[in-house]
């Protein structure tokens, strides 16, 4: 199997923050990110063949599980120079099941590039990852791919676009789309592009195809006029706007997310894909162009506004944390203020114990280059740091800021682990928890009702790697299965019974001995204990004795095992000897009587409701 090799020269100079992009590849499963990594990455040289995704050979999907299921499960990070920029760019899930990664690459992105099939249009996982977005803030750029395949409906797609997000303006669109498709016209330079063989050729316009050209172009310069008042003033005055004044409203727009352009292509075939990758370094937003960040400082409380500026003081955000054989635990992180070079003593802000910056790297895919320090901007793989994890800042002592971290999502599935081997379990379980520093879309509980180890996540997918990441570094071999049901036990009558505890070996004694009724409560009410205890036929100090033995037998339930939920319970009699009894015995009986009690009604098993939230494209 040959692999996409990366060029060892790729990115060894300084960059100021104003030509770096950082940029995200998101969108729904199979609408062809990867193979639009690959082929970006090959058109700027950085690649010296091109992989395929099918063939387990693209420098983006490298990890075992995503060679296997031939589709990315990790925001794998590719870095490269292009016309003097340097181009960070990550390649992320296109599965619900993986979305923590995206949303951990999109929260050190200055942009995102939305990736959408060419046939299918907006998806499930298109519309999920645009509202994180929509939640980020973060500007975006649209790509239509996979334009070579049949039944391609580019018009209608780019319709969908808009009545669904809004604001998207087509910067191209192919000229015949399908089979042998090898051509886009460009509406900013008014010209046909053809791509063959790795080259790219320019023809003039005419026909069918400039009077549409025209009609899209009208459009076009409009809503980069829009982006600007003063530009908005000439264009209704001149009805034109220049090259450079369209330029300029194309950038203002994108950097306020005032719109969305559109362009198009088919990635296997590098058809679109140069033109895309000079759009990104030419309009796309640089750190320069994002807000302040947030930061609090740990030693006052005080909140502030953070630049990103090379001079400044240095605060990192490590956003994603991995482990490698050989190598050990690799931080991702990027930069916001100061510079970070090798032998840097360091803060945990959050942890608040030190770390020293021993090897970094720039990252493409699975191969690294070494490097000796990362600017304002700029990201970063630190290796070997001890206890430093996903969401946490790096800063100095002198300067303790912390940086907001990653929204992650709460788990929507849950499944029970086993060990496989007698012995292992906690061996599984300081596994799992160690992996959930750096992965924080999983937890895992020990669910004492169930007497199991729940792994809660966010698809079957999703625990499936897990576990198959703690056998790889834990050697521990486990099985899914399904989580017992938490029923509740209830009572639909009423019962009244006698619990008595009386014991004598010699000495002094146990008794007690009480009385009690219960009855139904209304659903949702939970338990209630009623002392209609009169004339001290129980005295005072032994009644929350009889209720605390109540209350451990609803945890253990009385039918099937499970709680008992909504019942009242009346202590309405008792006994009591002036010796032998005391709070132990009056707990034995109230637990007696209780269980006894709740024999002599109707019950009823409850099945638990959730609560399900359901998303489908519009």
């Amino acid at each position: 199997m040959k692999y996409a090799r990366a060029r060892r020269y790729f990115c060894v100079k300084d960059y100021p923050a104003n030509a770096i992009r950082n940029i995200s590849l998101i969108g729904h499963g199979t609408s062809g990110k990867t193979t639009l990594v690959e082929s970006m990455f090959h058109q700027m040289g950085a690649l010296e063949r091109l992989g395929r995704v099918d063939d387990g050979t693209s420098a983006s999907d490298f990890l075992k599980e995503e060679i296997e299921r031939k589709g990315s499960v990790s925001a794998a990070l590719m870095t490269a120079d292009h016309k003097g920029k340097k181009y960070n760019v990550f390649d992320t899930p296109g599965f619900s099941d993986f979305i923590g990664e995206v949303n951990g690459a999109l929260r050190v992105s200055d942009s995102a590039l939305v990736v959408v099939h060419g046939t299918s249009g907006v998806e499930v996982v298109t519309e999920q990852v645009w509202e994180i977005c929509n939640e980020n803030d973060v500007p975006r750029i649209i790509f239509i791919n996979q334009l070579d395949k049949e039944n391609t409906k580019f018009d209608a797609i780019l319709d969908e676009l808009e009545s669904t997000f809004g604001n998207t303006v087509a910067i191209s669109f192919p000229v015949d789309a399908g089979p042998g498709f090898s051509k886009i016209v460009n509406l900013l330079t008014m010209k046909v592009l053809a791509f063959k063989d790795g080259k790219v050729t320019s023809e003039e316009l005419s026909g069918d195809l400039l009077e549409k050209a025209e009609g899209m172009r009208e459009v076009l310069v409009e809503r980069a006029a829009e982006a600007d008042d003063d530009l908005m003033e000439k264009f209704f005055e001149a009805g034109e706007l220049t090259p450079e004044e369209i330029e300029l409203g194309l950038r203002k727009g994108i950097v306020e997310n005032a719109l969305f352009p559109v362009l198009c292509g088919a990635a296997y075939d590098g058809v679109g894909v140069s033109a895309l990758v000079d759009f990104i370094g030419k309009y796309a937003p640089s750190p320069l162009d994002g807000p302040p960040q947030t930061v609090t400082n740990k030693n006052s409380g005080e909140e502030s506004e953070l630049v990103c500026d090379p001079a400044g003081p240095p605060v990192a955000l490590v956003f994603k944390t991995t482990s490698e054989a050989h190598v050990g635990e690799m931080s991702y992180f990027r930069v916001y203020s100061g510079a970070f070079k090798s032998g840097d003593e360091l803060l945990n802000v959050n942890e608040d114990n030190s770390e020293k910056l021993n090897q970094m790297y720039w990252s493409m895919g699975k191969q690294r280059n070494g490097i000796d320090h990362v600017t304002a901007g700029d990201i970063g793989i630190a290796v070997k740091l001890h206890d430093t994890f996903t969401g946490q800042t790096l800063a100095t002592k002198a300067n303790p800021l912390t940086l907001l971290p990653p929204e992650f999502p709460e788990p929507i599935i849950r499944a029970a682990v086993i060990s496989k081997n007698s012995g292992d379990e906690d061996k599984i379980s300081s596994g799992l928890t160690i992996l959930q520093k750096a992965d924080p879309t999983f937890n895992v509980v020990h669910d004492p009702e169930l007497s199991q180890m729940i792994l809660n996540g966010q698809g079957d997918a999703h625990l499936t790697v897990v576990l198959n990441r703690l056998k790889d570094r834990f050697g521990v071999e486990t099985e899914m299965i399904k989580p017992r049901i938490p029923y509740r036990e209830t009572i639909k009558s009423s019962g009244e019974a006698e619990g008595k505890h009386k014991k004598q070996s010699g000495g002094r004694g146990q008794f007690g001995l009480c009385v009690l009724k219960v009855t139904p409560a209304q659903r949702g009410e939970g338990y209630e204990f009623l002392d209609e205890i009169v004339g001290g036929s129980i005295p005072r100090q032994f009644i929350p004795a009889v209720d605390k033995g109540i209350r451990e037998s609803l945890e253990k339930g009385v039918i099937a095992g499970y709680q008992v939920v909504d019942v009242k319970v009346h202590c309405i009699d008792g006994k009591f000897h002036a010796v032998d009894s005391d709070e132990f015995s009056f707990k034995i009986a109230g637990s007696i009587g209780f269980r006894e009690a709740v024999k002599k009604t109707k019950t009823a098993i409850l099945e638990p409701i959730y609560e399900v939230e359901i998303k489908c494209p519009q």
